[in-house]
């Protein structure tokens, strides 16, 4: 086909002369790539020719995303040596679209367009390369660069889905929300008092869709009741002309979204994409805007810390430790309460620990204190009930009244870090050594809240610079502002066009081919249509209408022009939207410059009030926060330098949150988790059940764990009565005794024994609108005849004196969860917590979330969102219910023990025995 190379530089000349369609130019830029991919010296020709900047930058712009992407690839073959180019270029890292780098540190962290649209899968790791002996020196580099691209596609993997839906590839309904017939209104920058980072402000042609049967006044307080249209921080596509072209994320403004028309803030992370998708707004004939699922504020800090993350002093134990190596000590170990510790073994602690109350620790419990104090990293399993929190809360009081350090707590749940603080205090630690971070709070932590403490407060020349910055800031905002309704406001015109022409240096001769020849100077006018005077435009006018000919001015055209007039119309009209494009572009770059250093200001300004919160961290003991809050606020705590982090719920705590959690001064890691319960959640096809060995939710805690790591097991439970307890003994922990507080429980009232199992064989529904999210997105499953039942349970129990508080009702299904809330709210108000509240709307079950009613409340929730919870009486509605023995994620040993272990006093389950007993897989868990 190249050689001889005829058909070869007669393509490339069309190509650079814009004469190939936009199949053509595909082609052009695969032939290419293959050309360039060639072994040895074959290439080198072909090479040169890539590397001409006007045929790589022509590829790169193209308006179709496949010729793109291609380029991406040459682009990534150019700097390689030839002979590379051919060798698996499939485990390698780089080149398969704009977005994809060697180093993840160059990656950025919002998706492009071309990135979602590339077919090729993306680049990341197995989790076995861990162990592999030839990467030690660089294992810690790879590992977190791992982390990175595992992370960020879970972020990604569903909206890759989604977007097929949305361009037709594949069959599906969308379930986010549409916003059609958008158009450019202007910029948002926040206020004098709140600034924000600056975001394009899209007008809607009447108001938003969900809004059309509320009432005006009523509109605002159904959008506080209903967070999820358009969630603050949610990622959206914005699809111009049926294209995707960029992916913002939603600034959510209530007064706006609640107007006639309604307006949408967006936010753009990086100047190509708002470049690109500003050019092509303004010519578009229609904009839309696609909230997607994926809720950025949920990844985007963890991945900026992994991208920060340099050194970290505790690699030889997580990375690097084997079998029969010993472990080291933090250089701040209290050897003293140590050694007395071990002396007084099966004794009260209480003067030795300053304590309030007595204190006596088992043999489990006390391996368990001395071994978290000992070891620069320390593994605490804690079966249900087993309080390991208490255990965390001996160790972090030893190392706040004998050392030093600042200890960094960390949990996965508000609630279980809610929980601990109030352990803390109760154990005796004062309140002005602690800080919580984040916005929840129970009514006995709010105190610690960062935003209650008073003690610390901005000094004279942090003012000053405050001032200085919104003065920066007003100026940049007039400045954008003015530029942005320039933008709005051209229009490319033919004289524009001429203009740009002129100096274009392309390989036609367009400028020459449109010029009308001037009138002579003998008083004679030209004349067109109707003997008016002839349009200086008449040639460009023809041109862009489809002519094929100069028409009366045929005589006059120059010579070589005949090309441009061949031309057929896809080829002129992707001509002019490159013109367009380029004429538009100073202006879109100014627009660009101005809006980065509006944010660059506005980011130095939220880091001056942050230094408040830095200061106040630097001077509390205990610095207590969620995973999120962690990654949130990482400068802030790293800052105070803790030299102790401790992990509550770490077996459900992704290896990457962890991970961003400790800082170069962190000397000490405790974890305390139970990785025999449910996994941290992930995308099903990266996950440990898929299989595929990427095992993203597989904790730092199990994997240790898996090794070999050194680990203590606490052996009492004081949550379950003993018939309770035997179940998940006998499933899960051979060893578990039970506390004698759970020995003489008074019976539950009306019932004839304390654990009861409803069987029946009512089939289930199985629902088409809804995903089951930990289940591979499979359809959500209904069981009507156990909702009738648990909502009869739940009037019985009433009538035998329960309140409601006393009870829980939990499922596995987020559909039936959806059903026992609407059967529920008949006689309670049915309380959802917000991981399930948030399940429920992504899985396309909930739209409608107020709830206003003076009913006694009922906790209901699934199972995988009640873990660490528990209560005096729990309803389980098992759901599946069918001939083909399918039980789903019901299979997982996990789940089962999460669901066995909730309850202290009383368990009733409503199922089908034979589903379950027979089970395709998992029957062997069930049998037991």
């Amino acid at each position: 086909m190249v050689e001889p190379p005829f058909f070869w530089e007669a393509l490339t000349k069309s190509f650079t002369g814009g004469l190939l369609n936009a199949n053509a130019s595909q082609a052009f830029a695969w032939l290419l790539l293959q050309l360039v991919s060639l072994p040895g010296k074959a290439s080198s020709p072909y090479l040169a020719v890539a590397g001409s900047s006007n045929i790589l930058e022509m590829i790169l712009k193209s308006p179709d995303g496949e010729t793109r992407i291609l380029g991406q690839k040459i682009k990534h073959a150019l700097p390689l040596d030839a002979s590379e180019l051919h060798n698996d270029a499939e485990a390698k890292p780089g080149g398969r679209h704009d977005n994809d780098h060697a180093d993840h540190r160059e990656i950025s962290i919002m998706p492009t367009a071309d990135e979602l649209l590339s077919k090729d899968r993306p680049f990341f790791r197995t989790a076995d390369f861990i162990d592999d002996p030839k990467i030690v020196s660089s294992r810690y580099g790879i590992h977190l660069d791992n982390q990175f691209r595992l992370l960020r596609e879970d972020m990604l993997g569903e909206i890759r889905d989604e977007l097929k839906i949305l361009t037709g590839t594949k069959a599906g309904r969308h379930k986010g929300i549409i916003v059609d017939g958008l158009s450019l209104a202007g910029v948002r920058m926040g206020t004098d008092r709140k600034r924000l980072p600056w975001g394009v402000v899209l007008r809607c042609k009447e108001e938003l869709p969900h809004l059309k049967k509320i009432r005006p006044g009523k509109r605002k307080d159904f959008l506080k009741d209903n967070r999820h249209v358009l969630r603050q921080g949610n990622m959206a596509c914005l699809l111009i002309d049926g294209e995707p072209a960029a992916f913002p994320t939603i600034y959510r403004d209530e007064e706006e979204l609640a107007k006639t028309p309604a307006a949408i803030t967006i936010q753009f992370a990086d100047d190509p994409s708002l470049s690109y998708a500003l050019s092509k707004m303004k010519r578009a004939g229609n904009v839309n805007l696609v909230q997607l699922d994926t809720a950025i504020f949920a990844y985007e800090p963890f991945l900026r810390r992994l991208q920060e993350m340099h050194d970290l002093l505790l690699t030889d134990e997580l990375l690097h430790w084997e079998t029969g190596k010993d472990i080291k000590g933090p250089s701040f170990q209290p050897a003293k309460v140590i050694g007395a510790l071990e002396a007084r073994s099966g004794k009260d602690l209480k003067d030795l620990l300053h304590t309030k109350k007595s204190v006596v620790l088992d043999e489990s419990q006390m391996n368990s204190l001395c071994a978290c104090l000992l070891q620069r990293v320390s593994l605490v399993q804690g079966p249900p009930g087993t309080g390991k929190s208490f255990i965390g809360a001996l160790v972090a009081k030893v190392l706040h009244d004998s050392t030093s350090q600042k200890i960094l707590v960390v949990s996965f749940t508000n609630h279980a870090l809610d929980q601990f603080l109030e352990d803390l205090m109760d154990i005796g630690i004062p309140s002005s050594a602690m800080v919580r971070l984040g916005g929840k709070s129970t009514d006995r932590t709010k105190p610690l809240m960062i935003r209650e403490q008073t003690s610390v407060k901005l000094n004279h020349t942090q003012w000053a610079l405050i001032d200085k910055l919104k003065e920066r800031l007003q100026k940049h905002e007039t400045k954008l502002q003015d530029a942005f309704n320039r933008f709005r406001a051209t229009n490319v015109q033919n004289i524009h066009l001429m203009e740009f022409l002129e100096f274009l240096s392309e390989d036609l001769p367009f400028f020459d081919a449109f010029t009308v020849p001037k009138d002579k100077e003998d008083g004679m006018t030209r004349v067109g249509e109707k003997g008016k005077a002839m349009s200086p435009f008449y040639l460009l006018n023809r041109w862009i209408r489809g002519e094929n000919n100069p028409g009366s001015l045929q005589h006059l055209q120059p010579k070589g022009t005949a090309a441009v007039w061949k031309m057929p119309r896809e080829l002129r009209q992707a001509a002019l939207i490159r013109w367009q494009t380029a004429i538009l572009d100073d202006l879109v770059n100014e627009i660009r410059d101005t809006g980065r250093q509006y944010n660059l200001y506005q980011t130095e300004l939220d880091s001056v009030f942050g230094e408040r919160d830095a200061d106040i961290i630097k001077t509390k003991r205990i610095i207590a926060c969620t995973t999120n809050g962690g990654a949130k606020y990482s400068l802030a705590i790293q800052a105070a330098s803790p030299g102790v982090a401790l992990i509550e719920e770490a077996g459900e705590i992704l290896e990457a949150h962890i991970l961003t959690s400790l800082g170069p001064y962190t000397e000490q890691l405790i974890m305390i988790g139970d990785h025999k319960q449910l996994r941290p959640k992930c995308s099903y096809e990266l996950s440990v059940e898929q299989g595929d060995g990427f095992d993203l939710n597989r904790s730092l805690f199990e994997r240790l764990i898996l090794k070999g790591f050194p680990h203590v097991t606490l052996t009492q439970q004081h949550r379950m009565r003993p018939e309770i307890s035997s179940m998940i003994r006998h499933l899960t922990y051979p060893d578990l005794t039970d506390a004698d507080s759970t020995l003489q429980r008074a019976d539950l009232r009306g019932f004839c024994d304390n654990v009861i199992f409803v069987n029946h064989s009512h089939p289930e529904i199985e629902l088409k609108n809804g995903r089951e999210l930990n289940d591979g997105r499979t359809s959500s499953k209904q069981n009507e005849f156990e909702g009738q039942m648990i909502l009869k349970c739940v009037r019985y129990l009433a009538q035998q004196g329960y309140g409601s508080d006393t009870l829980v009702v939990i499922t596995p299904y987020l559909g039936q969860l959806k059903l026992l809330r609407d059967q529920l709210f008949q006689e309670n108000d049915p309380i959802l917590n917000d991981l399930d509240k948030f399940d429920l709307v992504r899985a396309g079950l909930l739209t409608d979330l107020s709830s206003k009613t003076s009913k006694p409340s009922l906790r209901i929730s699934t199972i995988d969102n009640y873990q660490g919870e528990e209560s005096d009486i729990v309803l389980v509605s098992m759901t599946r219910s069918n001939k083909s023995h399918d039980i789903g994620f019901m299979a997982a040993p996990e789940r089962l023990n999460v669901l066995l272990s909730r309850a202290r006093d009383g368990l009733i389950m409503i199922g089908n025995s034979e589903t379950f007993m027979n089970a395709r897989k998992g029957k062997e868990v069930w049998r037991k």
